[in-house]
């Protein structure tokens, strides 16, 4: 395959799923990663290590700490978005403008708003666009909605949901500290937002637990 036909892509947010997401691009042909992001050094270093044990040629990757900075390369044609929560809508529209396709992690945005302006862009910029929902695709999630269509379930009053995630282990409880340096970067605009270190506050600029179901 000629480096013509290569798609180089940039992985934005890389500690959790957006991982997950870049490992399962590459398994692609003809996908090449070039940018990483993500606002703590820590991790860049780690993901380049792996990608280097993965047989990955690291020395054609260039890592970043802000996201905007990827953007501005003529030379990716695709990012991937794995940030918290908050970040998704941002970056996904500046994307678009940078003029580069996008994959983004679920859920698509914090608000009904935020959801219209991300499609307001792919349409504006003529971007494909593709939301991790995967799940929707599975064939015992369309019989279910398909059932609920029916009407044989009668007039639906109530819908009660709940997350069960064995896979995820506690954080371990650390003493009081001062932030980290990128801590601004990693709120972003969410910091601006009453009670952000509160419980709840800090819930809404991390993505909170079981956003793997709650959309």
């Amino acid at each position: 395959m000629s480096a013509a036909d290569k798609i180089n892509i940039g992985a934005i947010g890389i500690n959790g799923m957006g991982w997950a997401d870049l490992r399962a691009a590459l398994k692609q042909p003809g996908v090449n990663v070039v940018a990483l992001c993500d606002v703590d050094k820590n991790v860049l270093d780690r993901r380049m290590k792996e990608l280097a044990d993965m047989q990955v040629d690291t020395s054609a990757i260039k890592t970043y700490g802000d996201y905007r900075q990827l953007l501005e390369r003529k030379d990716i044609d695709a990012v991937i978005i794995g940030t918290p929560d908050h970040w998704h809508a941002l970056i996904m529209i500046e994307a678009c403008q940078a003029g580069k396709d996008v994959y983004v992690e679920k859920p698509v945005g914090n608000s009904i708003g935020e959801c219209r302006a991300m499609i307001a862009a792919q349409q504006k910029y003529n971007r494909v666009v593709q939301v991790g929902q995967w799940q929707r695709s599975q064939q015992h999630f369309r019989d279910a909605v398909d059932f609920v269509g029916t009407g044989q379930l009668g007039n639906v009053r109530t819908v009660k949901v709940w997350c069960y995630q064995g896979w995820m282990k506690p954080g371990p409880v650390v003493p009081d500290s001062d932030p980290p340096r990128e801590w601004t970067m990693r709120c972003g605009w969410g910091r601006l937002r009453r009670g952000l270190l509160t419980p709840a506050g800090f819930i809404s600029i991390s993505g909170g637990s079981g956003t793997m179901r709650e959309d």
